[in-house]
């Protein structure tokens, strides 16, 4: 209580306990009841019991509702499992939306039922220069070259989310400003774009990529490319797979490259 903060136990003691309770008083008075109940659970969001739906092998899915203290909807986390038809589990799919049901977040994990390939595990997709030796951010671990963009190229680049931001701040003030940066992440394992993760760990809003989009339809059209795929794109995977079929290629060729 603000009115009892920074008193000392001697001080406390010293308090008869109708002064006590007029200083919890005139602290709690002004609260809203969001206010209270989060003072009373000592919290500020709260879940709700999971929704587990199952089938022959397991879960088939668990959605997970966080609400604030009046009950609002905050976000809802959506983890699906899929299955193999021996039982054991092929992939675990999550999906997070907020209150406007936009998605948020996502991922996803692939099993194999055969010993693990050897080699990177996750690939971030850049559009950045040829020549990246000037680049200080980290070009983290091994990277790829693609398919030559003009002046410039896609990248499949290691770069775990530690990195991620660093590297997509300094790409995205180069000129031409806010076109480069980081594009899409992939699984070089199973060769699958996560279309929120990058718009996620950049801070990037649907706003702001679908400008970049445009942006980058605009060089391509200036190098006299067919952008009629990228122009309609509204994820990140498609923005690439855009980008690739504008050049001539297909996002095969992109994963052949790798």
């Amino acid at each position: 209580m603000s009115n009892l903060t920074g008193k000392t136990l001697s001080e406390l003691r010293a308090m008869t306990p109708s002064e006590i309770c007029t200083a919890r008083v005139a602290y709690l008075a002004p609260l809203s009841k969001k206010e209270l109940i989060e003072l009373e659970m000592d919290a500020t969001e709260f879940t709700d019991k999971p929704e587990v739906t199952t089938g022959e092998h397991g879960i088939l899915a668990r959605t997970q509702t966080m609400r604030d203290a009046e009950g609002d909807v905050l976000q809802v986390e959506t983890i699906e499992h899929t299955y193999f038809p021996t039982g054991e589990i092929n992939e675990i799919i999550r999906v997070v939306r907020n209150a406007s049901g936009d998605e948020i977040d996502d991922g996803r994990i692939e099993h194999s039922l055969t010993a693990q390939p050897v080699g990177h595990s996750v690939l971030t997709v850049v559009l950045a220069p040829a020549d990246v030796s000037g680049i200080t951010a980290p070009m983290h671990g091994k990277c790829w070259k693609l398919i030559d963009v003009g002046n410039y190229s896609l990248w499949a680049v290691d770069a775990p989310a530690s990195v991620l931001m660093a590297l997509h701040e300094e790409l995205w003030a180069m000129s031409p400003t806010e076109v480069l940066g980081v594009l899409a992440v992939a699984s070089a394992r199973s060769n699958v774009f996560l279309p929120a993760a990058v718009r996620h760990y950049t801070e990037v809003s649907v706003e702001d990529a679908l400008a970049r989009r445009d942006k980058i339809a605009d060089y391509l059209d200036g190098l006299g490319k067919n952008t009629t795929v990228l122009c309609t794109a509204t994820t990140e995977h498609d923005v690439v797979n855009g980008i690739v079929v504008a050049l001539g290629y297909t996002l095969q060729n992109v994963w052949d490259a790798m």
